[in-house]
C-alpha cells in the first residue's frame, strides 16, 4: 500500500482533537489501520499494532493508539500551516517521511520568521 500524507495528517489531527483516529474521510479502514500503524513505527503516535498468524497483508489486524508523542506533536504543529502543508503536498508529495518532518519544520520555522519580521517593521 502507498503511504498518503493526507490520511497521515488527518489521523494525527484527529488524536490530537479527541475525534476518533478510526475514521477517517476518504480513506478505507485497511489503509486507515495502515497509516496509523505507520506513524508508530515513525515514532509519532504512541500504540501498538496487532497481526494475526492468517494475515498475510501490510495492513494490521487491530491497531491500539494511545496518545501523540512529542514528535507527534511537533510535527502537526508544523503541518497545521496551511501554507506548509500545501507546499509539502505538492513539492514533496514522493519524498521520503524523514524529508517531509524536515521540510516542514524548515518551512515552520521560515514562515514564523516572516512573522516576526513583519512584527518588527511595523
Amino acid at each position: 500500500m502507498k503511504r498518503d500524507m493526507e490520511i497521515i495528517r488527518s489521523i494525527l489531527l484527529a488524536v490530537e482533537e479527541g475525534a476518533d483516529p478510526d475514521r477517517i474521510d476518504g480513506a478505507t479502514d485497511e489503509q486507515t489501520r495502515y497509516h496509523q500503524a505507520l506513524l508508530i513505527e515513525a515514532g509519532l503516535l504512541d500504540g501498538s499494532f496487532q497481526r494475526y498468524l492468517h494475515n498475510t497483508t501490510e495492513v494490521p489486524d487491530i491497531v491500539h493508539i494511545h496518545k501523540l508523542t512529542w514528535e507527534g506533536h511537533e510535527f502537526i504543529d508544523e503541518v497545521r500551516q496551511s501554507q506548509v502543508w500545501n507546499t509539502i503536498k505538492s513539492e514533496f508529495k514522493d519524498a521520503s517521511f524523514s524529508t517531509v518532518v524536515s521540510v516542514a519544520k524548515d518551512l515552520a520555522e521560515g514562515w514564523a520568521k516572516r512573522k516576526v519580521q513583519q512584527i518588527i517593521n511595523q
